[in-house]
């Protein structure tokens, strides 16, 4: 009888132990799972009427800018700074990673700023940002969140692209809008080829090619 009581007390430690790492791994897993993620981000309404605004400028000026650590991100938003004969940025942080998967995961988790090696010095001058990355640990990478509070953004489209092959936009896009207050965010969608890229263009109906369509936002 004791010993069966003991076999069945170890079984109930092991499967607490267990159940600990199971929740220890999913929480690494989700790194931004605990933190207070705001989204101030403008209205829908306000959103459809800037979109309007710029969709009807005939002479509109447009920045790809990226994050890229495999190169995948970097071949998207090349392509489409080609389509649309726009600037291409790309967004650096000053150190390089040397581990990746546990550098990245800390930054997300502790709501990190990785300072960049570069800047845009003309960004007043643009009217739609799109703005391309990975996604890092079901969020967006820091480096991004440090790209979108340097500058003032106000005023601008800004247009989120990612590259995931199985990622949806729900899990990346609250990371992304925690760094949005005040701005416009319109049309973010997963690019994972460069085939899809023009049929997302004509989605946002933004009058890229001068023949504007009456999609709603």
């Amino acid at each position: 009888m004791v010993k069966r009581k003991r076999g069945g007390v170890f079984v109930i430690i092991l499967v607490a132990v267990a159940a600990l790492l199971l929740v220890g791994y999913n929480i690494y897993r989700h790194p931004a799972m605990f933190r207070h993620l705001s989204n101030e981000s403008l209205s829908g309404e306000e959103v459809k009427n800037l979109r309007a605004t710029i969709a009807a400028a005939e002479d509109k000026q447009i920045l790809v800018a990226y994050f890229s650590y495999s190169g995948t991100t970097r071949n998207i938003a090349t392509a489409l700074s080609e389509e649309l004969n726009a600037d291409l940025f790309e967004i650096l942080p000053q150190e390089e990673y040397s581990n990746v998967y546990t550098q990245s995961n800390r930054e997300i988790r502790n709501n990190e700023r990785p300072a960049l090696s570069d800047a845009v010095e003309n960004m007043e001058e643009y009217d739609v940002v799109f703005i391309g990355y990975p996604v890092w640990w079901h969020a967006t990478p820091a480096p991004i969140n440090t790209f979108l509070e340097s500058y003032d953004l106000s005023g601008k489209l800004i247009i989120p692209f990612y590259t995931s092959d199985g990622s949806d936009i729900d899990e990346t896009m609250p990371t992304f809008l925690d760094s949005c207050e005040g701005l416009a965010v319109y049309g973010g969608r997963r690019i994972h080829e460069t085939s899809s890229l023009q049929s997302w263009l004509a989605d946002l109906n933004l009058n890229f090619t001068g023949e504007e369509t009456s999609q709603a936002l």
